[in-house]
């Protein structure tokens, strides 16, 4: 928390924050749920506007508006709507994740990150509180039903807890490292958890493209049915709010389960027929029976399964912790799987269910990652190692090469003695051998005391010889005899 760095020392011991401190927290507590306040009023007035409506039960729309967002269920007219676009929620976990990140550095405190969660959950649930009363109030005006406040808050808790907890993971990530030990395997197993997951994803929305192209007819059929041009706006809006919603539930066909409109339901091997609301982003659902060439999309989860594998033989320097890293990765890829797809899904009314087969798809998901992704970790980390990607060739030469020089060396420094060969009688080729070392070794010596008798010598014989004195006066001629 940047500002807690900058507090003087007598203020450390307070529990309670201080004035600044207080203003930042209320800054996070209530941005984004204000700023989503501001953007859903903003909405809803346009919308009742345009319809010619007399603004009857405006602030209750707002409020099942808000609450809309954060995916609680919602009554309207006798009828259930539980399955609610997650584009805005995505929005918003990424707006509470920011605000939460934004003040706190890597040097702050478990007590600065209590203070900083607690305001990003404590805010949301004193307006989720503001919002059930409005829509109980507005309830004896419209056909609208006030939701269970238990699931309310449940619903306002899980959404802003995961933007909190990613904030926080955000801001104090390297100090989150130094601080929670986990086993190098494990840590390096959630990044490519997260990229098989984008891929996924992408397979999902390049299946949603193709099927719009190729109902292009549908699509427009179902666009006129608005009735005008706001119609058609109206029903552009809802297509592209729900459109992360179609995404997931083509990710889930893909990877072998199946998705669900009603009684209409798609496999990549069967389809069954069934009445559909007039969305037009529903032109995806198929018309025909199931193809013979739809289990080629199959390949974009064993796609995401290989892009898992050689993630995790990448992030690690062993082939059992390749192994480990890849199985560790497939629990989270499910784990994520099925919460999305509880997430995504949910009932409309007569329709019935509309999502996914949240367990097959958690089934599959891990089917895919282990199997496919643990085997392509293997591969690529033995093809690594064959390679000497990682250097472990040289250091094992390094390894051998060390133990050889300290056998070959003794403690002292000096070469170690070798073996003593057993006691053999000498030979005369040995005995001329001995001899004619040891004239070698003599005539060695005597070259080297030579030596150092000819630079003794030539030390001795030299004849130290005063320079001149320069500043001394010369002597008058005659004063000496010199020589001629």
């Amino acid at each position: 928390m940047t500002s807690l760095l900058d507090r003087e020392p007598h203020t450390r011991g307070r529990f309670g924050p201080s004035p600044d401190e207080a203003r930042m927290l209320l800054t996070v507590a209530f941005r984004p749920v204000g700023l989503l306040l501001a953007v859903v009023t903003a909405v809803v007035l346009v919308t009742l506007v345009s319809a010619n409506s007399d603004l009857t039960g405006t602030f209750g729309a707002l409020a099942a508006t808000w609450l809309a967002v954060h995916q609680v269920p919602l009554g309207i007219a006798g009828a259930t709507l539980s399955i609610l676009p997650l584009l805005p929620t995505l929005v918003l976990v990424h707006a509470v994740s920011s605000a939460v990140a934004r003040p706190l550095t890597d040097a702050s405190t478990r007590r600065d990150i209590g203070w900083v969660v607690g305001a990003a959950i404590a805010g949301p649930l004193a307006m989720a509180a503001v919002m059930l009363a409005m829509i109980h109030d507005a309830s004896t005006v419209i056909a609208l039903s006030t939701p269970n406040a238990l699931a309310t808050f449940g619903w306002v808790i899980l959404v802003h807890g995961i933007g909190a907890a990613i904030g926080c993971i955000r801001g104090t990530w390297p100090s989150l490292m130094r601080t929670v030990v986990l086993p190098p395997w494990l840590a390096a197993s959630f990044a490519p958890a997260a990229r098989a997951g984008a891929v996924l994803l992408a397979g999902g929305a390049v299946v949603v493209a193709a099927s719009l192209v190729l109902s292009f007819s549908t699509l427009g059929t179902l666009l006129e049915s608005g009735g005008g041009i706001g119609g058609a706006l109206g029903l552009t809006a809802i297509s592209v709010l729900y459109l992360p919603n179609i995404v997931v539930a083509a990710s889930s066909v893909v990877t072998g389960s199946s998705a669900h409109v009603g009684a209409a339901m798609v496999s990549v091997t069967e389809t069954t027929g069934g009445q559909l609301p007039a969305v037009p982003v529903l032109a995806v659902m198929p018309e025909s029976s199931a193809q013979v060439w739809w289990p080629v999309m199959l390949v974009v989860p064993a796609l995401a399964a290989v892009v898992l594998g050689r993630a995790c033989a990448r992030a690690t320097t062993s082939l059992v912790d390749a192994v480990r890293s890849a199985a560790a990765a497939a629990v989270c890829v499910s784990v994520a799987a099925v919460l999305i797809g509880v997430v995504a899904g949910g009932s409309v009314g007569t329709f019935g269910h509309l999502g996914v087969d949240a367990p097959l798809l958690g089934v599959t998901t891990f089917a895919w990652c282990l199997v496919v992704g643990a085997l392509t970790a293997a591969v690529t980390a033995w093809s690594m190692r064959r390679h000497d990607i990682h250097g472990w060739h040289e250091d094992s030469e390094a390894e051998e090469s060390e133990s050889d020089d300290s056998a070959g060396t003794s403690m002292l420094g000096e070469p170690a003695a070798l073996p003593a060969a057993p006691d053999a009688a000498p030979t005369d080729t040995d005995i001329v051998e001995a001899e004619t070392e040891a004239e070698t070794t003599d005539t060695d010596t005597d070259t080297v005391e030579t030596e150092d008798d000819a630079v003794e010598a030539d030390v001795v014989d030299a004849e130290i010889v005063d320079l001149p004195d320069e500043s001394a006066e010369p002597e008058k001629p005659g004063g000496t005899d010199t020589a001629p």
